[in-house]
């Protein structure tokens, strides 16, 4: 099955095989014509199912569209993407940025989060036409009147759970009450929880719900993670970090940190 089976435009084709892709995924072949026929859509899928690119291309479709018959508003987002991290917010803004040159007009994805300086922001959201955005910064631009979100015709949910993890659903609830109560609303998620539940029946007009069962020979992949801990203190962290990737002789290696200052160290360290 072809992407431009689903309904997507072939524009989009070269973009699609630069990237790799040859079929489209479990929920791609399912989300993709519901979201081109305007439907509301919850999709369940695990992480690393291609989720992003079953929601982006759709968009870009739809905003096509439109751009064939009228116009999008000057200053104001059409598409709203809520993430619950920084580095959602830029994977997000990175797979519109591979389609968005296939479009004949010019359009815009800006990606704004905190722990940044808020003014470049501030002067970037004036031509903002699709707008992906950790739910906390967002409410300081609106407030700030730096952008209004009175003419979103699409909005997206996406990682609904990680949202809700993390403590979101207040600022969540804030944003939606900027909203037009007419608009199209995407909710995806790598799992299904009360909470979730709660916000489907909330937000979604007689959705079409997707949940792509995980595939009997990846129940099994956690017998293939070995953990292992080890307990130091504070300042032979560094150094055992370091021993590690060279004596394992590691080539991708994914550490965490619990602020923004020690990432920035443990980068310049490792760098050296």
């Amino acid at each position: 099955m072809s992407f431009s089976s689903l309904g997507i435009a072939t524009s989009f084709q070269k973009v699609i095989d630069d990237q790799g892709y040859s079929d489209p995924t479990p929920i791609q072949k399912e989300a993709i014509p519901a979201i081109i026929e305007g439907r509301d859509v919850m999709g369940i899928a695990k992480t690393g199912s291609g989720k992003t690119a079953s929601y982006v291309l759709p968009i870009l479709h739809n905003l096509l569209e439109t751009l064939e018959t009228s116009t999008l508003p000057d200053r104001d987002p059409s598409v709203l993407v809520l993430v619950p991290t920084r580095e959602l917010a830029d994977q997000v803004y990175r797979v519109f940025q591979d389609y968005l040159p296939t479009l004949p007009k010019k359009l815009t994805c800006f990606a704004i989060y905190g722990g940044v300086s808020i003014n470049p922001q501030m002067q970037a959201l004036r031509q903002a036409n699709i707008l992906v955005a950790t739910p906390g910064r967002l409410i300081d631009l609106v407030e700030k009147n730096a952008t209004k979100l009175s003419a979103i015709s699409t909005l997206v949910l996406d990682e609904a759970d990680k949202m809700l993890n993390l403590g979101f659903k207040k600022e969540v609830d804030r944003v939606l009450s900027f909203l037009p109560q007419t608009r199209q609303n995407l909710l995806f998620s790598a799992t299904l929880s009360d909470d979730l539940t709660s916000i489907q029946n909330g937000l979604l007009n007689d959705p079409v719900i997707i949940k792509i069962s995980v595939d009997s020979q990846d129940e099994d992949t956690s017998e293939l993670i070995n953990q292992q801990g080890y307990f130091v203190s504070e300042e032979k962290k560094g150094p055992l970090l370091r021993y590690l990737i060279k004596h394992g002789n590691l080539h991708q290696v994914l550490v965490f940190a619990s602020s923004t200052q020690k990432v920035d160290s443990i980068a310049n360290k490792l760098w050296k």
